[in-house]
């Protein structure tokens, strides 16, 4: 939980809500200047759940609100894929998580871990198709970031080190 923010989560939040239900978010319009989501627009089913959610999360946005989103990013894994068989992404993921493994699997199954979480994750996203999702729900000025430039605009978040496999997206 991230002090001074309204954190929202399934359980064990500020505010415990299933942001996937459908339902109408239980805030008045323009109620927030920040939204912030780190590697959770995946877990949505791009149609069904979070296209409505964005939709949602724009009627309560303030006039020229910021909303910052990060997801595993499709082009950096199959351009890891294509040109290194994952070995560098694999590589980096070990420095981060010294405990991970995938156990007696070849490297090249990361790209699996990468896509599909356990059976967690829903979609995959590139530039375009995320900014194509935020643009379908209202929001514009819609620009591509690293890691470094998000914290900078938001200090109280954790860094995850994550831009070798992260897409971060800005829109107003």
């Amino acid at each position: 939980l991230l002090d001074g923010w309204l954190n929202i989560d399934l359980t064990e939040s500020d505010f415990n809500l299933d942001l996937s239900c459908g339902k109408e978010l239980p805030w008045k319009e323009n109620s927030f200047k920040i939204v912030a989501a780190r590697h959770f627009i995946e877990h949505l089913h791009l149609e069904t759940e979070l296209i409505p959610l964005l939709r949602n999360v724009h009627r309560v946005c303030a006039p020229e609100a910021v909303i910052w989103l990060s997801c595993p990013d499709i082009e950096k894994i199959c351009t890891s894929s294509l040109s290194y068989k994952c070995v560098d992404l694999y590589e980096n993921r070990r420095r981060r998580y010294p405990s991970w493994s995938m156990g007696q699997m070849p490297v090249q199954h990361f790209i699996n871990e990468l896509f599909n979480q356990g059976g967690e994750h829903k979609n995959l996203f590139d530039f375009e198709l995320l900014s194509w999702a935020l643009e379908s729900s209202g929001f514009q000025s819609i620009s591509k970031h690293d890691e470094m430039t998000f914290l900078s605009e938001l200090p109280d978040f954790p860094p995850r080190n994550d831009d070798d496999v992260s897409l971060y997206v800005r829109a107003i």
